[in-house]
C-alpha cells in the first residue's frame, strides 16, 4: 500500500498489489484501488471585498498597545482596500489554502504604485511587506477563480480594478456623508445599498477607554465571476451581529444601532468622542429615535 499526500486538500491512498519502490509509478501496479481523502475544506461562496477608513484603522491599530504607530498612509482621505477574502456563507474563512505558495513581492512589482496609492499599510511593522504578505498567504491563496491564478499579480490588480469601480468615497460624499461628523449607521449602509443595489456590511471599532463608535470598513461581497451579490449570511467574529428585515434576515452591520457612529477627520485626529455634533441637540435626539424606528420595523 502506498500513501501519498499530493496537495494541501487531498490525500491518496493507493491499495494493491505495488512493492513499495514502484509507488511513483503506481499505474504499473497490478489491481491497484484508489482511496482519496479530502483533508481541508477550502471550499467557499463569495468574495468579501473590504474597503476600510485609514484614520479609523489607525485609530484601532494605536488603541490595541502602547507603542503600535500608522504608516502616512493613515492621513488618506480617501477609503482603501483592506483585502479580497474568499468566504463560505456562515462561516470564517477559508485561509491559508496554499501554504506551497508563499508571497514574492517581484510579482507586484510592476503594480507597487498603485497599490501604495490604494490598497496600502496603515498599521506600522518592522518588516516591509508583512500587510501584502498577510493578504496573500491567509486569503489570496484561496481566491482559485481569480484569472491567472496562483499569481499574486492577479489577485492584487483586482482589488485595484475594485477600488476604482467601487469608490466609497465618492458615494458617500455623493450622499452628503462626509468626515467630521457623526451618523446613524444605518444612514452609511443605504447610501452604498442605494449606489450598488446590493447589501453591504458595515464595521466599526469602539475606543475602549472613551466608547466612542467608529466607521472602519464596509465590505460588499461578489460572487465567483465577480457580479455583485448580496453580503448576506457571512459571518463575522464580533460582540454584535445585527440583522435587518428587509435585507432577507442577512448581517447588516457589527456596529450598535443605539449609538450614532463618527466618521473622523484624518490625521492629526481630535481627542476620541470630539467629533462636533450638530449644533440643535434636541433635534438630534429625535431624528435619531425615528430613524432607529424606522430601521426596526422595515
Amino acid at each position: 500500500m502506498c500513501v501519498r499526500v499530493v496537495s494541501s486538500n487531498y490525500l491518496f491512498v493507493l491499495v494493491g498489489q505495488c512493492p513499495i519502490r514502484l509507488c511513483n509509478l503506481w499505474p504499473l501496479c497490478p489491481f491497484y484501488k484508489i482511496i482519496t481523502n479530502r483533508l481541508n475544506d477550502n471550499s467557499w461562496d463569495v468574495y468579501i471585498f473590504t474597503q476600510n477608513w485609514p484614520a479609523s484603522v489607525c485609530l484601532s491599530w494605536e488603541e490595541k498597545q502602547k507603542g503600535n504607530a500608522c504608516f502616512g498612509a493613515a492621513n488618506k482621505t480617501s477609503w482603501t482596500v483592506h483585502g479580497i477574502w474568499p468566504t463560505k456563507l456562515g462561516t470564517i474563512g477559508p485561509s491559508f489554502c496554499n501554504m506551497s505558495l508563499p508571497f514574492y513581492p517581484e510579482g507586484i512589482y510592476s503594480i507597487k504604485d498603485e497599490l501604495n496609492e490604494v490598497w496600502s499599510p496603515i498599521e506600522k511593522h518592522r518588516k516591509s511587506n508583512v500587510f501584502w504578505k498577510h493578504e496573500w498567504e491567509k486569503h489570496g491563496t484561496c481566491a482559485d477563480s481569480m484569472p491567472m491564478y496562483p499569481f499574486e499579480y492577479s489577485y492584487f490588480n483586482q482589488g485595484i480594478k475594485w477600488s476604482r469601480q467601487y469608490n466609497l468615497t465618492t458615494v458617500l460624499s455623493n450622499a452628503g456623508i462626509n468626515p467630521g461628523k457623526i451618523y446613524n449607521v444605518s444612514t452609511v449602509w443605504s447610501a452604498v445599498k442605494d449606489a450598488y443595489g446590493k447589501n453591504p456590511h458595515i464595521v466599526c471599532f469602539t475606543d475602549t477607554a472613551s466608547k466612542s463608535s467608529y466607521i472602519m470598513e464596509i465590505r460588499i461581497c461578489f460572487s465567483k465571476t465577480f457580479e455583485l451579490v448580496d453580503c448576506d449570511g457571512i459571518k463575522l467574529q464580533t460582540r454584535w451581529d445585527h440583522r435587518r428585515k428587509q435585507s432577507g434576515g442577512g448581517n447588516f452591520t457589527d456596529c450598535s444601532p443605539n449609538q450614532l457612529v463618527e466618521y473622523p477627520l484624518t490625521s492629526p485626529f481630535p481627542p476620541p468622542g470630539t467629533v462636533q455634533p450638530p449644533e440643535d441637540v434636541f433635534i438630534l435626539d429625535v431624528l435619531k429615535a425615528i430613524q432607529l424606528l424606522s430601521w426596526a420595523t422595515s
